[in-house]
């Protein structure tokens, strides 16, 4: 939720409380607080609060004024990578760091991770396999205002354009493992039944959606929907129906940016999915484009630690500090003969997308 709101809840609830605030924080700057005694937020960070101006890159005069929010509350706000000022003598001493450690800001976490995973540069996207299935690409300013009526976010982001597309999928691994657990089926099982698999859609189809969409208002009882199961079904084969559904939606996602304008040549995966070989294969071949695997197992935390150093100066820019130190530890080629077998099953995936 948008801590503007938060704290409006909190002066209408508990005025008392409120009587007594002098920053109103979510934890990023809460510790930039306990670490240089600056409350700071980053640009990306920032872009979730209800006063942040994209034009200007601080806070709105204007809609502080709208929400009437107390202006004294909002901590600082910094570019990503940014110096906020040397750590406090006392936290040094009592985390047992050198004297002289720079804070630095950073970046929200799925926007950390696309800098870990190299993915900063427009056309390339950074794809999060984890409990949601989410993605950033970088974008250049004048993006079209349709992306958002699409439940596309466009947020500030640490890389050289300054802005990309968020898109969020709640239904990712969630709904893998969900599965997997309702059939008792281990990873190394579910790879071994789908090393067994045809190369074309199996013979169930379903939508994936067991959790409704952000942006997308669902009523009682509606979920997700499978089909073509028989006697003969089995648990790989329904896991294997929803992996095909998930990356078939990422692909549709992928070209209806491409009918807007925004081009994708490659995508870096990260996450618990990104393990998980004959799905990556899938996502390439669906999408037509190559995929990619870091070398990192932490692209998030790296990401961090790379945003660090540009602030710190030992790199002269995000672009090149992920240049010189991410690595690809495996790559998928699309096959498109393959991608064509599932013309069906993402068309009747993308019409379901226009119904809700």
């Amino acid at each position: 939720m948008d801590p503007v709101n938060r704290a409006l809840w909190w002066r209408k609830t508990h005025p008392e409380v409120t009587a007594k605030t002098r920053w109103f924080m979510n934890w990023h700057e809460y510790y930039s607080l306990l670490l240089s005694g600056r409350p700071v937020v980053d640009w990306s960070d920032a872009g979730a609060w209800a006063t942040y101006d994209v034009a200007s890159g601080g806070w709105s005069r204007e809609r502080i004024d709208e929400t009437g929010i107390d202006p004294r509350w909002l901590p600082d706000v910094q570019a990503n990578a940014t110096p906020i000022g040397p750590i406090l003598p006392a936290m040094a001493r009592d985390l047992d760091l050198p004297a002289d450690v720079l804070i630095v800001t950073g970046a929200w976490d799925a926007f950390a991770a696309s800098v870990g995973a190299g993915a900063v540069d427009p056309r390339v996207v950074a794809l999060a396999c984890g409990t949601w299935h989410s993605f950033t690409v970088a974008v250049q300013a004048g993006w079209p205002a349709e992306l958002v009526n699409e439940g596309m976010n466009i947020c500030p982001h640490p890389g050289a354009s300054g802005f990309a597309i968020l898109g969020t999928n709640p239904n990712g691994m969630s709904v893998i493992d969900w599965a997997r657990d309702l059939f008792g089926i281990s990873i190394p099982e579910l790879n071994q039944g789908l090393a067994k698999a045809g190369v074309g859609p199996g013979h169930v189809f379903a939508d994936a959606a067991l959790t409704p969409l952000p942006h997308v208002s669902r009523g009682q009882g509606q979920g997700a929907a499978f089909e073509g199961i028989t006697l003969a079904t089995n648990g790989v084969d329904v896991i294997r129906a929803l992996l095909e559904a998930i990356a078939c939606e990422f692909s549709v996602t992928i070209e209806r940016l491409r009918h807007r304008g925004i081009e994708s040549w490659l995508v870096r995966a990260t996450g618990g999915g990104s393990k998980l070989d004959w799905w990556l294969q899938l996502h390439a071949d669906v999408c037509g484009i190559p995929f990619e695997v870091v070398a990192q197992d932490e692209p998030g935390a790296f990401g961090a630690a790379i945003l660090a150093g540009v602030g710190a100066g030992v790199y002269p820019s995000v672009s090149s500090a992920v240049g010189q130190l991410v690595t690809v530890s495996r790559r998928f080629e699309p096959d498109a003969k393959r991608g064509a077998m599932y013309a069906d099953v993402r068309a009747r995936l993308a019409a379901r997308q226009v119904e809700t």
